[in-house]
């Protein structure tokens, strides 16, 4: 059933071929002749008490199979993800009974790394074969509309390419750091959003582990967060220096100026790197390459913690995820160009002139079950001009410019 998946990401000549694969599933199951089903011939008649030994559970999935033929091809795509998602319930929705809440250290993090452990602004660059980049974004649309983020724990051998990629990097990102292997990962997932379109925008947000937040009241982060673009258009993405406060009841402790931050524009195979404490979305404003489809992998670096809920994909569908044979190699990337925020119209230093456009957004983090506010936090930075495609900006605010993080009026 998991090699259906695929199918509900691709066009409706694709689907066809779907349906004929699907209804081959259905009478292999009922002990048919798959050839003869796909080319609209009769499955052999079935015992009846073969089919009442049959279990529910593969009644239920044949029954499932059949009603496709009767949808329009929007239905088909939705229906396959649904079976899909029924189908991986049993591993998701049960309780995550190895998850426990970590020890903290003074600034909150899972555990200390070492003294030469690196949270600076950086990026680097994924170097993959043309073949490696598309099975990649086949493998990004499938995971997105499955929603949920996976696990690749520290050390495991790779059952695909998108486990690959999600290992090369927690290995780049953790070389000489100092950690319990056993316990430590890298969490990935990725995002699909079409350029221009009002669902694009990436809410700003702390990347957490929900249970912890939910359950024991505390934001538990991982060491890192990495953003890895497949494609060149749509938003850029802006990190700022505030980091997340201990307590969701202490979101106070959030607040306060903000003196610098990351703008980085999309380009194929730019990887970006930071301090996963930091606050982070997308900026609303269409960079240089407006057009198509913004795709992104994200990998957030854990160490001496798993977030709760977050396991690794079935091997079924692992196979659908790209090769484990093709090669990722983490390069090195170019140097970030520094900039400073707009708040005037003369240049301070970059090599274009600086405007005054300002970003300011309020948004909402719902921290913690039964919370009866969740607090409301309001974002303003002055952002320089439009940058060039693919750009990866530093930026620098003075500390007389408006930008920081503050309590939105309820």
């Amino acid at each position: 059933l998991q090699s259906l998946c695929s199918f509900a990401c691709f066009p409706a000549p694709t689907l066809q071929f779907a349906m004929a694969s699907s209804t081959a599933v259905a009478n292999s199951a009922a002990g048919g002749s798959s050839s003869s089903s796909a080319h609209g011939g009769c499955a052999p008649e079935q015992d009846s008490a073969a089919v009442a030994s049959e279990p529910p559970g593969k009644r239920r999935k044949k029954e499932s199979l059949a009603k496709l033929s009767q949808l329009s091809e929007e239905d088909k795509r939705t229906f396959l993800l649904k079976m899909l998602k029924a189908d991986m319930s049993g591993a998701t929705d049960r309780v995550d009974k190895s998850w426990c809440m970590p020890d903290l250290t003074a600034d909150g993090r899972t555990v200390d790394a070492g003294s030469g452990f690196n949270f600076d602004f950086r990026t680097r660059r994924i170097e993959m074969t043309d073949e490696a980049w598309g099975e990649l974004a086949k493998a990004c649309r499938i995971v997105f509309a499955l929603d949920g983020s996976s696990w690749m724990p520290c050390g495991a051998e790779p059952r695909c390419l998108a486990e690959r990629l999600a290992s090369a990097v927690f290995a780049q990102h953790t070389e000489g750091a100092s950690f319990d292997h056993a316990r430590s990962g890298a969490e990935w997932w990725a995002q699909v959003r079409q350029s221009g379109h009002s669902d694009e925008a990436i809410q700003f947000h702390w990347d957490t582990d929900e249970v912890a937040v939910e359950q024991h009241g505390v934001n538990v982060h991982p060491h890192l967060s990495t953003v890895t673009y497949l494609t060149s258009c749509g938003a850029p993405t802006l990190i700022v220096d505030r980091h997340n406060a201990l307590r969701p009841a202490e979101s106070a402790a959030a607040h306060g100026p903000i003196e610098s931050g990351l703008l980085s524009y999309p380009q194929e195979g730019k990887h970006v790197v930071f301090d996963g404490q930091l606050l982070h979305g997308t900026v609303p404003r269409a960079g240089p390459n407006a057009s198509g489809d913004r795709i992104t992998f994200l990998v957030n670096v854990w160490l001496n913690h798993r977030p709760s809920g977050c396991r690794r994909v079935t091997k079924a569908l692992a196979r659908r995820l790209g090769s484990v044979d093709l090669g990722v190699l983490v390069a090195a990337g170019a140097p970030l160009s520094e900039v400073q925020g707009g708040c005037s119209s003369t240049s301070t230093g970059g090599d274009r002139p600086q405007s005054s456009d300002a970003l300011e957004v309020v948004f909402i983090r719902c921290e913690g079950a039964g919370a009866t506010e969740a607090p409301r936090h309001r974002l303003v930075v002055p952002l320089p001009e439009l940058g060039p495609s693919g750009a990866t900006e530093l930026i620098r605010w003075p500390r007389e410019s408006a930008a920081g993080l503050w309590a939105a009026d309820p």
